[in-house]
């Protein structure tokens, strides 16, 4: 009679460690992004960006903290139709996204039972360069910027930390960067004009802005001159139509 207590217990501790794991994960709050693109940080004070949201998806919202005056949410993950969920591990402005209510987040995918709960999607390789494996041209997702969103090469950039708030694509491209290409690269080989190293032109940029388009959270893991705020203002732009 102990033997078989001992086996039934022995075969309720991954249960019950499992039952314990799940409470122990904060329940998501969804929201839906309502704006063209939503820039994800790594803290809840922004600064570097680690991947962007885009209109209409749905975000699992799991704590909130305000940070200079302004709700920030942070996001664990997205939902992926038509059965996934897909990480996002990063903070937000809860100004840019609605709230759902239970209904609303049930249809969408949302708020499932434990042994329903869509699995983790598996995240593609990163790509090895932003050239490869990567839409060239940016006119397919045109339609999906809001006029208000949309971001012209000589418009100044509303968004992300000095030097590319403010200034414009136009002269972001003809500027000294703030951080190296290469991790360790001396100062001197680094530190000056950008057009003294590379021949950017509107549609080279252009075309640079495209690759990002549908592969932003792989592309934001390597290091730019600029920061990751660059590259978001890149793929906005083409995404705008690259004007």
């Amino acid at each position: 009679m102990t033997r078989i207590v001992v086996f039934f217990l022995a075969g309720l501790a991954p249960l019950t460690a499992s039952v314990l794991a799940q409470a122990a994960e904060p329940a998501c709050t969804y929201y839906k992004v309502n704006t063209s693109l939503l820039n994800i940080s790594k803290e809840a004070a922004g600064g570097i960006y680690i991947d962007v949201l885009e209109d209409g998806e749905i975000a699992c919202v799991t704590k909130q903290q305000k940070e200079g005056g302004r709700d920030r949410g942070y996001i664990a993950h997205k939902l992926q139709q038509p059965d996934g969920q897909v990480p996002v591990n990063g903070w937000s402005s809860l100004r840019y996204m609605k709230k759902l209510t239970a209904d609303e987040a049930k249809s969408a995918g949302g708020g499932m039972a434990p042994s329903t709960q869509p699995k983790v999607a598996s995240a593609p390789p990163a790509a090895k360069s932003p050239a490869v494996a990567m839409p060239s041209a940016p006119e397919k997702a045109v339609i999906k910027i809001r006029p208000e969103d949309a971001l012209s090469f000589d418009q100044p950039v509303p968004f992300g930390p000095f030097p590319v708030n403010g200034q414009t694509l136009k002269k972001l491209a003809e500027s000294i960067p703030m951080f190296p290409p290469l991790e360790g690269l001396d100062e001197a080989l680094w530190k000056k004009n950008c057009s003294s190293c590379h021949k950017w032109d509107k549609a080279g940029l252009c075309q640079q802005g495209g690759t990002y388009i549908n592969v932003a959270r792989y592309v934001l893991r390597h290091q730019h001159p600029y920061g990751g705020a660059y590259k978001i203002a890149l793929m906005r732009w083409a995404k705008s139509g690259c004007n």
